[in-house]
C-alpha cells in the first residue's frame, strides 16, 4: 500500500509568489532526500492554484517531513499567504500516481481545508472550480532514483 497525500492551495496576492517559490523548492530539495518518499507531482494552474501530490511508504513518513525544516516554515507561513488550502490523504495499492482528476475529485468529497486568515468563497465552501491548466507540472523522485 502506498500513502498519497495531495493538497490544492491559492495564494491570495502576487506579493506572496516569491516567497511562496523559494519555500515550495528548498521543501523539493529536502523531500527528494527524505526516507519513505516515493514520487511527488505539482501542478501550477492559472490564478495563483497550486496542487501537490506526494507518494510515500507509510503515513509516518510524510508526517517526518511535514513536520521538518524548511517545510514546517512554509505551512507556518500558508494561512497568512493563502486564501484557500485544502488537503487529503488516502492508501491506493497501485503505484502509479493518481491523476489530476482524481486528486480533485478526492479534495472535494473527502478534503479538509486548512485554516487560512482570508478565506475566499472557494475555500469556505469547498466548492473549488476544475482543473482546467495542466501546461506547468513537475514530477519528482527521491534523490538517485530516475
Amino acid at each position: 500500500m502506498i500513502f498519497i497525500s495531495a493538497t490544492r492551495l491559492r495564494l491570495k496576492s502576487l506579493i506572496y509568489l516569491p516567497k511562496f517559490i523559494i519555500s515550495n523548492e528548498l521543501s523539493v530539495k529536502r523531500l527528494k532526500k527524505t526516507p519513505g518518499f516515493f514520487y511527488r507531482r505539482e501542478l501550477i494552474e492559472k490564478n495563483l492554484t497550486f496542487w501537490t501530490l506526494t507518494m510515500w511508504n507509510t503515513e509516518t513518513d510524510m508526517k517526518v517531513f511535514r513536520n521538518l525544516m524548511p517545510h514546517r516554515k512554509a505551512m507556518q507561513k500558508l494561512p497568512i499567504w493563502c486564501d484557500e488550502s485544502a488537503f487529503v490523504h488516502w492508501m491506493q495499492e497501485d503505484q502509479q500516481p493518481p491523476n489530476w482528476k482524481i486528486v480533485y475529485e478526492k479534495i472535494l468529497s473527502e478534503g479538509r481545508i486548512s485554516n487560512v486568515r482570508n478565506p475566499s468563497q472557494y475555500h469556505l465552501s469547498k466548492n473549488y472550480p476544475t482543473i482546467k491548466w495542466t501546461k506547468l507540472e513537475r514530477n519528482f523522485k527521491p534523490v538517485g532514483k530516475n
